[in-house]
């Protein structure tokens, strides 16, 4: 008696028609030919799918997960944050002094993956310190804000934390995310 076919891992289905689309081997190169009459649009979102499911070369297939994740979009466009800098501080027992652990920038999706390593987070509190004045001036925007401080505390360092940002010119909201 056959068993039916098991079902295969969505992100590995998608790394393998990745793959053939772009014609990307095991080899970790990227093809320098048009991505098979794909518009540009699609194009982009399929490198972008490919950054998200991490890369071939050195290390398998599977992405680095970091415990501490944010996500910035501009309500005002309706688009991801690109480009957005960004600080992580620590808030450090010893004369209540932020400590700054990474300044970063968002990727074309509006996100910070890897704020901190595994490993390397620990109970405290945290600050994240989003460059809006800078995002905004870029754009020939003027804006209310500018600076957003997203203060928070970790009890629990086994824990994921995300921490998502809402952005206009005028406001700007954020949550505990998942």
């Amino acid at each position: 008696m056959d068993l039916p076919p098991q079902p295969t891992p969505l992100g590995q289905t998608l790394r393998s028609w990745s793959r053939e689309v772009t014609g990307q081997g095991r080899t970790g190169r990227r093809p320098q030919v048009e991505l098979l009459g794909m518009s540009s649009g699609s194009a982009l979102r399929l490198r972008t799918l490919q950054r998200h499911l991490g890369s071939w070369e050195g290390r398998g297939m599977e992405p680095v997960s970091s415990p501490l994740t944010t996500h910035v979009l501009d309500t005002a466009s309706g688009l991801p944050a690109q480009g957005l800098c960004l600080h992580l501080s620590r808030l450090e027992d010893h004369g209540q002094q932020w400590t700054e652990l990474r300044r970063s920038y968002t990727d074309p999706d509006g996100r910070c993956p890897g704020l901190l390593l595994p490993g390397q987070m620990k109970a405290g509190t945290y600050k994240l310190t989003f460059d809006t004045k800078g995002y905004w001036t870029k754009r020939g925007q003027d804006s209310f804000y500018p600076y957003v401080e997203v203060v928070f505390t970790i009890t629990n360092e086994t824990h994921k934390f995300h921490v998502p940002l809402l952005l206009s010119p005028w406001s700007y909201t954020t949550y505990r995310g998942s």
